[in-house]
């Protein structure tokens, strides 16, 4: 199963309604198990997701349609990348303008990157436009599927704002 950035299935939703969905199907699993023991184990697991899925577009909803995520920064400024998965693990990629100022097109993640350190980088977490799909990869049962939230605005994070903590 691939997930569809575009999945926008129930964003008009408020968040009580996509709660009682999550409700709703945590009840369909309760009723599934003592019907009929564990073979009905596959519904029980689908409507857990569904579940988990409703739940996580609510907070999103209660949070005015906002996620958290990381974002890579030079100073206060937001660098304008996203993070990708390689064949080594994950990664900021640059957009071209920034790769040309840092010269780099891809950049470690993590806050103890010495890279991150060199180019004056820093990683922070960020609030931004979202809304939660299931993922997963595989097929049939050696598949795992989860529910993953993911922007919604610019894939660059320029929509973003770090989240600052004042002491």
């Amino acid at each position: 199963m691939t997930k569809t950035k575009q999945d926008t299935t129930d964003q008009g939703k408020t968040a009580a309604e996509l709660r009682a969905d999550a409700q709703e199907a945590r009840e369909r699993a309760a009723e599934s198990f003592e019907r009929c023991d564990t073979d009905g184990f596959v519904s029980q697991w689908a409507d857990g997701l569904t579940a988990a899925l409703q739940d996580t577009r609510a907070d999103i909803t209660e949070a005015g349609g906002l996620a958290e995520f990381a974002g890579l920064y030079e100073g206060d400024r937001r660098v304008r990348a996203r993070v990708i998965g390689t064949k080594y693990g994950y990664c900021w990629l640059l957009d071209a303008a920034e790769a040309e100022r840092f010269g780099r097109k891809f950049v470690p993640t993590g806050k103890r990157s010495r890279i991150q350190k060199e180019k004056g980088l820093r990683e922070a977490r960020e609030l931004a436009p979202a809304w939660a799909a299931l993922d997963g990869r595989g097929t049939g049962l050696s598949g795992s599927v989860w529910v993953s939230t993911f922007r919604t605005g610019c894939k660059w994070g320029s929509d973003a704002k770090e989240i600052t903590t004042d002491a």
